[in-house]
């Protein structure tokens, strides 16, 4: 009885210290980054680094004043946000009509609304960007944001339409026996139910389409560039890396990713896990 209990315990720390050791492993890059944005030029070629300085903001105020990092950084915000809004209302609409509405050729539809995500994006950025330009719809947010709500459909459909299989029947042919048509249904019957899923593929269609970058990278020039594509620049210059600056702009470009991860992953846990029983 003592042995087995001594045995928990070994198994309890050796977890815990494993979780330790993930989360640190995870969270010091950031940590590292943060660090390096805020050390002047002197600092950062001082060897060994040093942990302990007087933080400074020059290259936030570099970054954001002098070259405008921030319209970029706007630029981001406005096609993650307004694609993801796009993809989780039309994708869940459709995951609701896959579900509720009876059609010929149902699950072909599905299978194919379902295989372009399996295309890598190197593969269909070069006739993306032919038909782009024939539009004349070149280095424009809009456009981003079209396309990338287009690309993240796909996933909306799929999870979605697992997580609202998860949602009793009864209570869509309940409100359509009171008078209720199918889209009245949906919106005051399903779509509050259906919050915790819609919060947990938002939360993914967002970051993915905040880290993308080959995408911005191939239809925008200046206007529409988006902050991954923009710190790029930082990297390709011919004189001396500022790594001052790079660093803060990675540490921007990365803190929405963070936030999202530190408080609201109880969101993505609980949303992706309430459609896996029916």
């Amino acid at each position: 009885m003592i042995a087995g209990r001594k045995n928990n315990w070994v198994l309890r720390i050796v977890i815990v210290l494993g979780v330790v050791l993930l989360v640190v492993c995870s969270l010091f890059p950031a940590y590292y980054m943060l660090l390096t944005s805020l050390k002047t030029d002197q600092l950062l070629l001082s060897q060994p680094p040093r942990f302990w300085f007087t933080p400074v903001l020059d290259n936030y105020i570099k970054l954001l004043v002098e070259d405008d990092f921030g319209r970029y950084y706007w630029n981001s915000i406005n096609v993650a946000l307004w694609s993801t809004l796009i993809a989780v209302f039309l994708g869940t609409m459709m995951a609701f009509a896959f579900l509720k509405v009876p059609f010929n050729g149902k699950k072909a539809l599905f299978f194919l609304i379902l295989i372009p995500r399996s295309f890598p994006p190197v593969t269909t950025i070069i006739p993306v960007f032919f038909a782009v330009r024939a539009l004349g719809m070149m280095d424009e947010v809009l456009t981003l944001i079209f396309f990338e709500a287009a690309v993240r459909l796909p996933l909306v459909v799929w999870v979605m339409r697992g997580f609202l299989r998860s949602i009793p029947h009864e209570l869509v042919e309940a409100a359509l026996l009171d008078g209720c048509s199918l889209s009245q249904a949906f919106f005051r019957v399903v779509l509050p139910l259906a919050v915790p899923g819609l919060v947990a593929v938002g939360i993914i269609c967002f970051i993915d389409t905040w880290n993308a970058f080959l995408v911005p990278l191939v239809l925008t020039n200046f206007n529409a560039v988006t902050a991954p594509v923009a710190l790029m620049s930082y990297a390709e210059t011919e004189e001396q890396l500022v790594w001052g600056v790079i660093a803060a702009g990675g540490f921007l470009t990365i803190l929405p990713i963070l936030v999202f991860a530190l408080l609201l992953h109880r969101f993505l846990l609980r949303g992706l896990s309430a459609g896996a029983v029916k």
